[in-house]
């Protein structure tokens, strides 16, 4: 592409609305872009109170062209995975690109460098600061529709551009769609009918959102969230601080219906935590404001909400192969559909977790997305 281009490090990008816009402009015209909320952005980019800048630290770019905004990147140092897993793995993420050769290249050259003068030799993403974190990945396959709560979207040439910048795939993330009609079938029925006859005696509630119960329950499934998902690729304790972030931002649009724990004699060994697809509200509201119409809409447009995503489950490592996953599946599909909801989203699953792909694939869960985590050595990156 003909102009110049021009990197420029973002000192504050949370008060960058160049920075903050880059979603805007890459994605302009696409209906099925779902435009992220500006203020949850800004939560996200602040060093003195978001809880990742407790143990990592960031740096963030923005391209130019002739001026115009082209691109954004950032280059992210995660201590606790260093820590974890002592592998030489620094990371990208919060990246949007037009369709730029140059200035994607230029971008990532600039947040590998970055990431090479602190000792890593391998770069990974992009992922806004972990795995963990929301829109992890690239959406490269299933472009049918809005994405869901906190699940990647982006334009179909993103796989391509990573690629020729030397990007290669490091892991793929798996999202099955859940209908009505899945859960009414007769092969959904059968799946469950059989793990009922091995599973454990269990006592399924669902989690309590007020006082001093949302607060233990909190705990409690960040305790099992930890304990069950510590041996997956990529994986890095939550801490409670961001187990705090999260719950601030999920509390009020949580539906206690489709949570719950499952408890063994009054122990917790398994929970799972489902989330009302607000994406149907955020799509009506263009700019990504709240204010001054923006509440109203969201509040008034709780109720009306028709699916859900399944963000978190986990159980403890002596419960697994039990059927306890599939029983809390279970669970939330009775009591979300008695709720009104239309279909469910079982989303992400890592590829190679047999385990998880098996089940949604036995319980009729179709395979219509996938996301991609890219990988490269940094002196494969780095312009010269």
């Amino acid at each position: 592409m003909g102009g110049m281009l021009e990197i420029e490090v973002v000192r504050d990008p949370r008060n960058s609305p160049e920075f903050i816009g880059l979603p805007w402009v890459v994605n302009q015209g696409d209906p099925d872009f779902v435009p992220p909320l500006r203020m949850a952005v800004k939560k996200l980019l602040n060093r003195r109170k978001y809880p990742f800048f407790n143990h990592g630290d960031a740096v963030f770019f923005l391209a130019r062209r002739d001026g115009k905004p082209v691109g954004r990147i950032a280059a992210i140092e995660n201590k606790l995975h260093a820590k974890t897993y002592n592998d030489g793995v620094g990371f990208f993420g919060f990246f949007e690109c037009e369709d730029d050769a140059q200035a994607c290249r230029t971008l990532l050259s600039r947040a590998t460098v970055w990431l090479k003068d602190r000792g890593y030799s391998r770069v990974r993403g992009p992922l806004n600061y972990s795995v963990n974190d929301e829109n992890p990945g690239v959406l490269y396959e299933g472009f049918n529709g809005p994405p869901l709560i906190l699940m990647s979207y982006n334009p179909p040439y993103y796989n391509r551009l990573l690629g020729d910048c030397g990007m290669g795939k490091a892991k793929d993330l798996y999202a099955y769609l859940v209908t009505r009609a899945t859960f009414a079938s007769e092969r959904f029925q059968r799946v469950m009918k059989a793990v009922r006859r091995r599973a454990p005696a269990l006592d399924l509630r669902e989690a309590r959102l007020d006082g001093k119960g949302f607060r233990q329950d909190i705990e409690t499934m960040l305790r099992i969230f930890n304990g069950a998902w510590h041996e997956n690729w990529g994986f890095v304790e939550v801490t409670p601080p961001e187990v705090d972030a999260i719950a601030e931002d999920l509390r009020p649009i949580t539906d206690p219906r489709i949570t719950a724990i499952a408890e063994v004699d009054g122990k917790p060994v398994g929970m799972i935590v489902c989330v009302p697809n607000v994406n149907e509200i955020l799509r009506k509201l263009p700019d990504g404001r709240l204010f001054p119409t923006g509440w109203y809409k969201l509040l008034t447009g709780l109720k009306r909400i028709k699916g859900f995503r399944t963000m978190l489950m986990g159980v403890v490592p002596e419960y697994r192969g039990r059927g306890v996953d599939a029983l809390l599946i279970d669970k939330v599909m009775q009591d979300g559909e008695t709720a009104g909801y239309n279909y469910c989203e079982l989303s992400w699953v890592l590829e190679d977790n047999e385990a998880m792909n098996s089940l949604a694939d036995k319980a009729g869960g179709f395979l219509y997305r996938k996301y991609r985590i890219y990988e490269a050595d940094t002196d494969a990156l780095i312009l010269p």
